[in-house]
C-alpha cells in the first residue's frame, strides 16, 4: 500500500497496532521520505530496549511465547541479524565511522579525532582503516583539575575482526574514573602504543609536567614509553599495574598464597613492613623471591615509589585508592618537637592473627609534606600522624590537603558539559570516505562461539584455593580479598 504523506503511513501503522496485532513499537528510522518501525516482542524490539540481550533471552522469551525450545544455533543467528538490523554490522558502521566521529567533533568543539591510515585502495578512492584517536573536549579540559596520574590499558572488541580498543583513564579528587583518550587499533604492538601516547601527549598532556603513567609490562608499551618525552625522568615516571605484576608472577610460581604476599608486598607503604614481607617470601621459595627481586622496585611497590602514584596501584581504577578516606585510627603521642620536622612514636598495627605490639617512630616534614609512615606522601592527605604535629602547632590540616581534592577543582572538571549529537540527516560529509581491513578478521571454528577476550588467572576464583593453602600452613596472616 502506498501512501501520500508520512502522516498518513504513521496513521496507518498506529491503527494496525491497536486494531489487529496488539502489540507496542518503537521507531527505528525516521526521516522527510522514511518511518521504520520494529515490533517491541520481537527480537529485534528486545536488542533495541536491551542492549545486553543475550543467547539464553531469546530461547527463553520463545519458550513463553511458544512452548518451543529453539536450538542454540538459531537463536545465535536470530540474535546476530537482531543486531545487525538495530546497530548495523561491522563494515557498515566502519564506513559511518568518519560521519559520526565528525558529527560529535560538529556538536562538542574541541574534540580531538586523529586518524592513522593503513592504505588506500585506488580502485574504490577509499582508505583502509588503520588507527583512529579521539579524546572529548569536556574531559580534556577535567583533567587539568585531577591528580598527575594516567592509567592506560587495552582490550580485544568483541567483533569478526581482531581490533583493539586503547583506553587512557585518570581519578578525579572524588575517587571517580575520568576517561581520556580512546584508540581503535589492529593489535597491540610497538607502534600502535607509540601512536596512541603521542596522540595522548600530544592532546591532552600538552607539556604538563610530573606525569605518572602507570600501566601492564607489555613489552611494546614499555618500549613507546621510554621514547616518548612525558613518562620518563626528568619530567615524568612509568610505573607497572600491581595486579598484573601479581599475575603475572602467580603464572610462575603457581601459588595463591604467594600471591597475596606479592600483592602485600607491592601495597605496602613502608620500607621496613615491605622488607619483612619479602622475607617470608624468601623464606617459603627463593624462586619467587628472586622473580620479584629482578623486578625495579621504583616501578611497582608503593614504599619505593617515591609518591608519584597518588595511591593508584593498577590500571583498574576501583580498586586504586586503598582506604584514602577510611576512619581515622589512634592517634599518635608527640615526643620530639622541630619547627619543620617532628618525630613521633605510634603503635604498631599488627597483622590480623599476630600479637605483636611495641611503638614505631615517624617523622613528619611539614614543610615538605612528608611522614614516613607513606601514606601522606602517597595519598595527598595528611595522616594521622601529620594531623597530631598540625594540632600541636596550630596549623589547619585542611590547607595540608593536596588540591585535586579541593570541592571547587572537583566541580571545575565537570563543568563543561556534552552536547548531544543530533540524527544522521544533520552530518557534514566526510572529506573521505573508509572501509575496514578484511585481513585481520579472526578465524572461526564450527559450533558455538568462543569468546574473543584472552582469559587468564586473573578472571579465575581462587577463594577456595587460599583457603586450603592457609589451612594447609596455618597462616591466617593472608587476606583473602586481595586480587
Amino acid at each position: 500500500m502506498l501512501f501520500k504523506t508520512k502522516e498518513e503511513l504513521m496513521e496507518a501503522v498506529q491503527d494496525h497496532s491497536i486494531r489487529h496485532a496488539r502489540r507496542e513499537y518503537y521507531v527505528t528510522e525516521s526521516s522527510k521520505t522514511k518511518w521504520k518501525v520494529l515490533c517491541k516482542h520481537s527480537t529485534e524490539g528486545h536488542v533495541k530496549c536491551n542492549p545486553s540481550y543475550g543467547i539464553k533471552h531469546v530461547i527463553q522469551n520463545v519458550k513463553d511465547q511458544t512452548g518451543y525450545d529453539v536450538p542454540y544455533q538459531k537463536a545465535w543467528y536470530s540474535l546476530k541479524m537482531a543486531r545487525e538490523i538495530v546497530y548495523g554490522t561491522w563494515e557498515s558502521s566502519v564506513k559511518k565511522l568518519p560521519a559520526y566521529l565528525g558529527a560529535i567533533q560538529k556538536y562538542n568543539p574541541g574534540t580531538i579525532v586523529e586518524w592513522k591510515h593503513k592504505g588506500f585502495q585506488a580502485s574504490t578512492g577509499k582508505y583502509v582503516m588503520g588507527y583512529v584517536f579521539w579524546a572529548f573536549k569536556p574531559c580534556i579540559d577535567g583533567f587539568q583539575f585531577c591528580r598527575n596520574v594516567i592509567s592506560v590499558d587495552g582490550t580485544h572488541l568483541y567483533t569478526k575482526y581482531k581490533y583493539k580498543l586503547l583506553i587512557a583513564a585518570a581519578m578525579d579528587g572524588n575517587q571517580q574514573v575520568l576517561p581520556l583518550a580512546f584508540a581503535v587499533v589492529d593489535e597491540e604492538t610497538y607502534p600502535s602504543w607509540k601512536w596512541f601516547l603521542q596522540q595522548l601527549s600530544r592532546h591532552v598532556i600538552r607539556g604538563r609536567r610530573g606525569m605518572c603513567l602507570i600501566s601492564d609490562r607489555h613489552g611494546g608499551l614499555i618500549k613507546a614509553v621510554r621514547e616518548g618525552p612525558d613518562f620518563v625522568s626528568p619530567h615524568g615516571v612509568h610505573r607497572y599495574c600491581l595486579r598484573h605484576v601479581c599475575s603475572n608472577f602467580n603464572s610462575t610460581i603457581k601459588n595463591v598464597v604467594l600471591k597475596d604476599l606479592c600483592w602485600q608486598a607491592g601495597s605496602e607503604y613502608q620500607s621496613r613492613k615491605f622488607n619483612r614481607i619479602m622475607d617470608e617470601i624468601k623464606k617459603q621459595d627463593v624462586k619467587a623471591f628472586a622473580y620479584l627481586d629482578a623486578i625495579n622496585k621504583e616501578k611497582w611497590t608503593a614504599s619505593h615509589d617515591g609518591g608519584w602514584r597518588c595511591g593508584i596501584l593498577t590500571t583498574n581504577m576501583s580498586e586504586c585508592i586503598n582506604g584514602v578516606l577510611k576512619g581515622a585510627r589512634r592517634l599518635p603521642l608527640l615526643s620530639t618537637r622541630s619547627r619543620n620536622t617532628v618525630t613521633l612514636n605510634s603503635p604498631r598495627r599488627s597483622l590480623p592473627g599476630q600479637g605483636r605490639h611495641g611503638m614505631n617512630t615517624h617523622v613528619v616534614k611539614i614543610a615538605n609534606r612528608e611522614c614516613s609512615c607513606g601514606k601522606w606522601n602517597q595519598f595527598g592527605i595528611p595522616c594521622s600522624h601529620a594531623q597530631k604535629v598540625c594540632g600541636a602547632y596550630n596549623i589547619s590540616a585542611a590547607s595540608m590537603v593536596k588540591d585535586y581534592y579541593d570541592v571547587m577543582a572537583y566541580n571545575n572538571t565537570y563543568s563543561k558539559h556534552f552536547e548531544p549529537v543530533q540524527s544522521e540527516d544533520y552530518w557534514d560529509d566526510p572529506n573521505f570516505q573508509l572501509v575496514h581491513d578484511p585481513t585481520i578478521r579472526t578465524v572461526t571454528r564450527p559450533g558455538r562461539n568462543q569468546t574473543t577476550r584472552i582469559h587468564n588467572e586473573m578472571d579465575w576464583r581462587q577463594t577456595r584455593a587460599r583457603q586450603e593453602a592457609q589451612q594447609q600452613q596455618g597462616d591466617s596472616s593472608v587476606q583473602e580479598n586481595v586480587p
